[in-house]
């Protein structure tokens, strides 16, 4: 039939026909939106964008949020448990007692976020990014943050008791106070950070670097120190009773006042080392150097002498 031009319809074949496209939910922006005290839990929200959003209080659980644009979004008292956010971008946001526990969020960017009282127990956080993030009195029992960035953080109080902090960024961090017993913290950078009275009993910092510390009045029972550096640290008063500090390098520290009673200290160089009232008994010196040693009384060089440390 005409189409009242003069010429019969030409018909489409369906298959080349272009579909309108409508993105999914989850890629549609939220941003600004208001949901406070909302239950999305069990939702799948990858990609979304949640910047500035109001999510205090809301329910996340097992949520999908891979991938989300979440920067400067409320989150204070929000339930985010086993909910997966890797490789979000979570910069600003504000988790105040947050529930994370068993969430992943590897590789996911909370730079400069409050995580403050955040209970992030047995979550995945490898190669997480908390630079200048506030943890203060946060939980991280048994979370597993693997090469995670602790730059400048806020960790005062933190309770990291059984997380596995191997090759951490943790220069610069505060950490004043801190529980980090039996971590796994080799070859953490933790140069310049402050662990001025934290407790970090049976942890393990082999080759880990402590340049410049602070870890004053510190506990640091049974720690593993083989081939850490801890040059410029002050570990005045700490308590390093049995202690491994094999192949340890010390230079221009101070171990003022330290306990080093049942330490082993065997073929470590300690240099220009501030080293008055030390508790040497059975600490382990062989092959030990010590070189210009500050305040060390001449009966203590007399003993360390006789077990096999060498002074000069």
């Amino acid at each position: 039939m005409a189409d009242g031009w003069g010429d019969t319809p030409v018909a489409i074949p369906t298959e080349l026909v272009i579909p309108r496209y409508y993105p999914p939910a989850s890629q549609l922006s939220r941003a600004g939106v208001k949901l406070r005290g909302a239950d999305l839990s069990c939702e799948n929200l990858e990609r979304v964008d949640f910047t500035r959003a109001d999510l205090s209080g809301a329910n996340l659980e097992r949520t999908q949020l891979i991938d989300a644009q979440m920067s400067d979004v409320n989150l204070s008292g929000a339930i985010l448990t086993s909910a997966n956010l890797t490789a979000t971008s979570l910069r600003r946001a504000n988790l105040l007692g947050a529930v994370l526990m068993f969430a992943t969020l590897e590789q996911a960017t909370l730079s400069h976020a409050n995580l403050a009282g955040a209970n992030l127990t047995e979550a995945e956080l490898y190669k997480a990014n908390f630079t200048e993030a506030d943890l203060s009195h946060t939980m991280l029992r048994r979370a597993s943050l693997i090469n995670a960035n602790f730059h400048r953080a806020c960790m005062k109080q933190v309770n990291a008791n059984g997380a596995e902090l191997y090759g951490i960024d943790g220069s610069y961090a505060q950490l004043y106070m801190a529980q980090i017993q039996g971590c796994d913290l080799r070859q953490a950078n933790l140069n310049h950070a402050d662990f001025t009275q934290a407790v970090l009993t049976r942890s393990n910092l082999n080759q880990a670097t402590l340049i410049g510390a602070t870890g004053e009045a510190a506990t640091l029972e049974q720690v593993n120190l083989t081939r850490a550096n801890l040059s410029h640290a002050n570990l005045t008063s700490a308590n390093l009773q049995q202690a491994v500090m094999v192949h340890a390098t010390l230079t221009e520290s101070n171990l003022s006042g330290a306990n080093l009673q049942n330490a082993t200290l065997d073929h470590a160089v300690i240099r220009q080392c501030y080293l008055r009232d030390i508790n040497w008994q059975q600490t382990s010196v062989q092959g030990t150097h010590f070189c210009q040693p500050i305040g060390l009384l001449k009966r203590d060089q007399d003993w360390l002498r006789s077990q096999g440390a060498t002074i000069h």
